[in-house]
């Protein structure tokens, strides 16, 4: 059996000291009762006097009551009683020490990684593009495939999936170099809960401001993400899940929601232009002062669409107000 000095010791290891120290001390009780019962019978054979012999009858009833609780039921309380204070002393011992240990060990790991994560944050703020698009990177493999050797609990790790996604989410709406943007954008969506699962986890990420045009979202979970004022032209939401999702002011000209689920997604004030919303789901989806000029519908799936009014004009500047009934309709008959 291995044994870890900087580990300490497992329940195996401590089980294992406990009855060999059980053990040590039977054969220690048994041992010295042995030699008791060896003088006191080398005793017992020598000859008696004839002025021994009335007193050694009469002590004999004694001698034998004497011998039943030496060796009989009072030696085995003895046992027992010492086996419960060994091993009690012993057991505890061993375990608090082991706990103590772990306990530093568990602290030493944390600061370890806590060291790691906050020099990868550094390169993220780091002068040069070049390191800031690799510190993008190392928190896309973080999000990927937790490290092995990152030895945290669950909790923590957890807590570092959710703080990673975080921080990516912000560096979208601080950095300004093009191809940095572009890997964050990559390595924001690297995340699944369960790897066979179909979508990217990215629920409730707060994109509000985000730099994310050209981001190539589809097939994520953005249900209840904050995309407030974002800039995402002619980025791809296909059979993405948009549920409740908030793109209130966004700009998403030319953007890809095909096959998407927008069920009570909010578009108010969002600049749609051009935007393709083919074959997905508008369940109650507001669209309320929406920029909805060239928008497509076909085949979406269109209920419960609350009742306002949105801007047909081609640039945008609200002198086409229309309701959303009429824009449905002209929409729908335009459709091949």
């Amino acid at each position: 059996m291995d044994f870890d000095f900087k580990k300490g010791l497992s329940n195996s290891h401590i089980v294992v000291l406990v009855v060999v120290s059980l053990g040590v001390a039977l054969v220690t009780s048994l041992g010295a009762q042995y030699v008791i019962e060896l003088d006191r019978t080398q005793a017992g054979n020598r000859a008696p006097t004839p002025k021994d012999s009335y007193e050694i009858s009469k002590l004999d009833a004694e001698i034998r009551q004497i011998r039943s609780d030496t060796a009989g039921s009072l030696f085995a309380l003895k046992v027992i009683a010492l086996f419960v204070t060994v091993g009690g002393a012993v057991g505890g011992y061993l375990i608090g020490q082991s706990r103590t240990t772990q306990a530093r060990i568990g602290f030493e790991d944390r600061k370890n990684v806590d060291d790691v994560y906050q020099s990868i944050i550094q390169e993220l703020a780091a002068e040069s593009p070049v390191l800031r698009a690799a510190a993008a990177v190392k928190l896309g493999s973080v999000l990927n495939s937790f490290p092995a050797e990152w030895n945290v609990s669950g909790a923590r790790r957890e807590q570092l999936m959710q703080l990673t996604k975080q921080v990516l989410a912000a560096a979208l709406s601080i950095e300004t170099d093009q191809k940095v943007l572009k890997t964050l954008t990559i390595n924001l969506i690297l995340y699944k809960a369960k790897p066979d699962d179909p979508l990217a986890d990215v629920r409730g990420i707060d994109l509000s401001g985000a730099k994310a045009h050209d981001a190539y979202w589809a097939r994520c979970d953005f249900s209840y993400a904050d995309f407030y004022a974002a800039d995402l032209a002619r980025a791809s939401f296909r059979k993405s899940k948009l549920t409740c999702a908030q793109f209130r002011e966004a700009s998403a000209t030319n953007a890809v929601f095909n096959e998407a689920d927008c069920t009570e997604a909010n578009f108010k004030m969002a600049d749609l232009r051009g935007a393709s919303f083919e074959n997905a789901t508008l369940d109650c989806t507001n669209f309320e002062g929406a920029r909805v000029h060239a928008v497509c519908l076909a085949g979406a799936t269109l209920n419960n669409l609350p009742t306002s009014m949105v801007d047909l004009s081609e640039a945008g500047d609200g002198s086409q107000l229309v309701p959303i009934s009429q824009w449905l309709g002209t929409t729908v008959q335009a459709l091949p």
